[in-house]
């Protein structure tokens, strides 16, 4: 296991969940007529092109189960981009496959928490439980409860900072003089 790439792929994954946790309100405040508007399409290319760096990220930690993240993390990152190219052109057939692509990401997630869980268990928890959540609360956007969405973001984000705490960022971070 290489830990700097664990490092690396977490800290993605936290700005990503931030630029969504954005994303995910303003859907929440707007209706999700929003998802059609240039700033929302914008928005979801942002966390579109995150999603290959982390992708990238976590395929170098040499996780358990690797060929699980990098089978189901690419097949996201293809799903929900040929969706965001449907998003664009204002297609509803985007939104689907972006689901579809999101979908993937808990799924992904198994070879991250199963590593993860050995250097921090419980923000390893949180971390994948939290993604379950926010993946299975985006459907949930269409009966008015978007807020599930929300908080397993929050929950995801949480765990991640955990892990990153618990990782020693300053065995990866260059010291101030």
């Amino acid at each position: 296991m290489n830990i700097k790439y664990l490092f690396q792929g977490n800290v993605v994954s936290l700005v990503a969940s931030l630029v969504i946790l954005a994303e995910l309100v303003l859907l929440d405040l707007k209706g999700l007529n929003f998802i059609f508007s240039l700033p929302s399409v914008v928005i979801l290319w942002v966390i579109w092109a995150m999603a290959i760096p982390s992708v990238l990220s976590y395929h170098n930690v040499k996780l358990e189960k690797q060929r699980m993240l990098d089978v189901l993390g690419t097949l996201a990152v293809i799903i929900a981009g040929i969706g965001l190219v449907f998003l664009s052109l204002g297609k509803f057939l985007g939104v689907e496959l972006i689901l579809l692509g999101y979908f993937f990401e808990p799924l992904a997630g198994v070879p991250i928490f199963l590593t993860a869980r050995k250097i921090k268990p419980a923000y390893s928890s949180l971390f994948f439980w939290g993604a379950v959540v926010f993946t299975t609360g985006l459907p949930l956007y269409l009966f008015g409860l978007g807020p599930v969405a929300i908080v397993g973001d929050v929950v995801k984000m949480i765990g991640l900072v955990g892990l990153l705490v618990t990782l020693n960022t300053k065995s990866f971070l260059p010291r101030a003089s």
